[in-house]
């Protein structure tokens, strides 16, 4: 989290977690495991010197991509498989894509990149030799109950970085915070914390490069009402239900693309999608 969020959306995310009565320590970081002197139990050492007594422990440390037999195959790599715009790697006959493609030393581990990739080599293998992946935009859903917080693109303004503008509004007591980073009239980031309602507009904006003339004026009030999920739940990043897509699907939003865009469901993991697909394949067989 922290690449993708502020100092400001740091310490908001941990208040919220320390009045759940969940103790953190930061600066700090476990050096040893062993058992502990009470049986049953372990005991953690950290760096600090700090001694902390657990039943159990769990291990949050991230992925690392399988290359071992990329490279053995004499594929060039460096934390992945390094890959070119149209996503070949070193032989020009073996394509990567996903989390272990590595472009422009940049991987992301996440469900709309691997999607821009797929698509883009679909189209570069039928031909289109004007197919070509520059990347995708970073974007983080924190599924926390109780709190809606998500990023997209840059968190904050580079070091030494001209032409940025900031566009915040905070509200500590309500724990509410918007950051939206601007460069050349267009959004490049943006931090929601309290109401994630504008996710999917903000990440159109930013994906597409949208300049944002009279728009900017309405970036700190929020441009729609969360609307309350209808029926059961299908996206819990953006809180869609099936209802709400349905509702969608009679005003004439029948393909997947555009019934994510406006509905905001599957623009987060993406893991709702197949079920998306099952509700628009039922309308299409109902009509």
């Amino acid at each position: 989290m922290e690449r993708q969020i502020d100092n400001l959306a740091g310490q908001l995310l941990l208040d919220f977690i320390e009045e759940k009565n969940i103790t953190v320590y930061i600066n700090d970081q476990v050096q040893r495991v062993g058992p502990s002197l009470q049986q049953g139990r372990l005991r953690a050492q950290l760096i600090s010197g700090k001694l902390l007594e657990a039943d159990a422990i769990v291990y949050a440390v991230g992925t690392l991509p399988n290359i071992e037999f990329a490279q053995e195959a004499g594929l060039e790599s460096a934390r992945g498989i390094i890959v070119n715009d149209y996503l070949q790697t070193s032989d020009p006959h073996i394509f990567a894509i996903g989390e272990i493609a590595e472009h422009n030393g940049k991987m992301l581990g996440i469900t709309s990149a691997a999607e821009k990739q797929a698509d883009v080599l679909a189209r570069f293998m039928h031909g289109d030799l004007q197919s070509l992946y520059n990347g995708a935009v970073p974007m983080n859903i924190l599924k926390l109950s109780g709190l809606d917080l998500c990023s997209i693109g840059i968190p904050e303004v580079p070091a030494n970085g001209d032409g940025y503008d900031e566009v915040l509004f905070i509200d500590k007591s309500m724990r509410y915070y918007k950051k939206c980073i601007i460069k050349d009239d267009r959004l490049v980031g943006a931090i929601l914390i309290g109401d994630k309602s504008e996710f999917a507009e903000f990440k159109t904006l930013i994906e597409d490069k949208i300049e944002l003339s009279e728009r900017r004026m309405q970036l700190l009030r929020s441009g729609k009402k969360t609307e309350p999920v209808i029926g059961t739940l299908v996206c819990s990043c953006n809180q869609v239900g099936k209802g709400n897509l349905l509702k969608l699907m009679e005003g004439g939003y029948t393909g997947l693309k555009e019934l994510c865009q406006h509905s905001g469901a599957g623009l987060g993991c993406g893991s709702c999608k197949p079920e998306i697909q099952q509700l628009i394949r039922e309308s299409l067989v109902k009509a």
